[in-house]
């Protein structure tokens, strides 16, 4: 498939909420009943609302990406957010690292190479910038999405639990 990708900004985030309402249904169905997920709408204006507040303070990068195809249509095919982070006291990771906050692509798309086109022009954009490290978080759940990002050469280096207070 042959698509664009393209620097978005504050002004292209309403386009994302198909996208964003998609990848929460998946999170959804790869998660079964072990996690509760949020409503729509809640999940929605959450994200918008941090999209919005990382990008205003030029503390995110926003990647879009479009079928290049005429009659494709304007709709993103997927986007991704990357959060620029200082990188801690414990690890030298240089003085700020990529983190990718979301990495979604549209179910008609799927499985054809848009999720590492985004990635490797975030990889690519956070080296203009000096950036050496970046991160991703996956649900443990999303099998197809830990493999693509392996294969990315992302690795563990961190492992994060969850739990209910009250069990």
């Amino acid at each position: 498939m042959d698509i664009e990708i393209t620097a978005g900004t504050a002004d292209d985030i309403g386009s994302l909420e198909p996208l964003w309402l998609a990848m929460l249904d998946h999170h959804r169905r790869v998660t079964g009943a072990r996690w509760p997920v949020r409503g729509a709408a809640d999940s929605w204006e959450r994200c918008r609302a941090e999209y919005r507040t990382w990008l205003d303070e030029d503390g995110a990068l926003l990647l879009i990406a479009r079928p290049t195809a005429p009659a494709a249509g304007p709709d993103p095919a997927g986007y991704l957010v990357c959060r620029l982070r200082a990188s801690g006291p414990t690890f030298d990771l240089g003085a700020r690292r990529g983190e990718v906050d979301s990495l979604v692509v549209s179910d008609a798309v799927r499985g054809n190479g848009v999720g590492s086109a985004l990635l490797r022009a975030c990889k690519e954009e956070l080296r203009s910038r000096g950036v050496t490290y970046w991160s991703i978080g996956v649900v443990e759940a999303n099998r197809d999405a830990v493999r693509l990002y392996e294969r990315m050469g992302f690795g563990s280096w961190s492992r994060e639990l969850l739990a209910r207070v009250d069990d």
